[in-house]
């Protein structure tokens, strides 16, 4: 299973980038970009549709052209279709599913938008009409010094969440544990395709062998090692003219990613918790840097799993832009 995670920051476009942005939205598109009224919130609409599409057809460039279950060829930015959910998670739609195996997600903050790709690589001609579509949730949230994260705590956070939190030293490091909880969260409900149809606080996670330190004869040391994921930059990523924000310039090469995560499924205390199934889902967590972080979760039908297709995640990770994105596009 290949993951690919495009971390996109979302800037104001001049006149002629901005046109070629609407150029590759459908009309449905269009329609619900205009309906947006304020002036920020219809550029990023814009720019969100633009960045997924170009996304698609770059992720499915970047392997050929083709999945390894079709012999389609390259799919242009506007051709892309996608059907909804019914809980209005979008997807591509069945056709267009079975000639790539592509699943995605997006989630946007602040000046950054995710969109994570996810294409099985190892499967044969039947293995997208064979088996359930992968459960893919990504969430990228920014940390706000405005936000009054106490009261939120008992509404959406299980109570081995909450104690956890509460548990740390300093309301720093408690804030952080919020946001980092928060992003895990919304990328499972995403994941399971449930959204907020999902309580928040059934289920929890349990980040203590990724965050905290463990003293060991009065040294402090790490339970839990990070996997270090390269932070590619594409080609062209900014014009010699565009200002690039603070988030992006204080962004390191090299990206944390933590996955030794515990999942606890409809949990009331930790006596009587139950982890679920490792093999049938996964999540990751990680931090562009001390403002934003992001989580990542695949889910797979437990009745219907013949494999573990989630043994063997392959995670890449690319710093781009929308700019970025329109030029290596448009020659497609």
């Amino acid at each position: 299973m290949n993951i690919e995670l495009f971390f996109i920051l979302l800037t104001e476009m001049d006149t002629a980038s901005t046109n070629a942005c609407m150029a590759l939205l459908s009309e449905d598109e269009r329609a619900k970009v205009a309906r947006y009224r304020a002036p920020k919130a219809q550029m990023n609409g814009l720019l969100v549709r633009a960045a997924l599409r170009c996304v698609l057809s770059q992720g499915l460039q970047s392997r050929g052209g083709t999945s390894p279950c079709s012999s389609q060829r390259q799919i242009a930015p506007q051709d892309w279709c996608f059907e909804y959910g019914a809980k209005g998670k979008p997807s591509l739609n069945h056709e267009q599913f079975l000639s790539t195996g592509i699943e995605f997600n997006l989630s946007h903050s602040g000046d950054w938008l995710l969109i994570a790709l996810a294409q099985d690589d190892d499967k044969g001609e039947t293995a997208n009409t064979a088996q359930p579509r992968l459960g893919l949730g990504v969430d990228i949230d920014r940390s706000r010094a405005s936000t009054n994260i106490y009261p939120i705590l008992n509404h959406y956070f299980s109570p081995i969440e909450a104690e956890g939190l509460l548990a740390l030293e300093g309301e720093d490091a408690q804030r952080q544990r919020f946001f980092d909880l928060w992003a895990l969260k919304e990328s499972y409900i995403k994941a399971t395709g449930l959204g907020l149809a999902q309580s928040l606080k059934s289920f929890a996670f349990d980040l203590a062998p990724n965050s905290l330190l463990a003293v060991d004869g009065g040294a402090l040391q790490t339970v839990d090692s990070p996997n270090w994921v390269e932070l590619e930059q594409q080609e062209n990523f900014a014009s010699p003219s565009q200002a690039m924000p603070c988030s992006y310039l204080q962004l390191p090469s090299r990206i944390p990613l933590y996955s030794n995560i515990k999942l606890l499924i409809e949990p009331e205390t930790a006596l009587n918790a139950t982890s679920s199934h490792a093999q049938h889902w996964r999540s990751y967590f990680g931090r562009l840097d001390e403002e934003y972080r992001f989580g990542l979760s695949l889910v797979d039908d437990d009745s219907l799993v013949q494999d573990n297709r989630l043994a063997k995640v392959t995670i890449s990770m690319q710093l781009t832009s929308i700019t970025a994105l329109l030029a290596a596009c448009s020659a497609i």
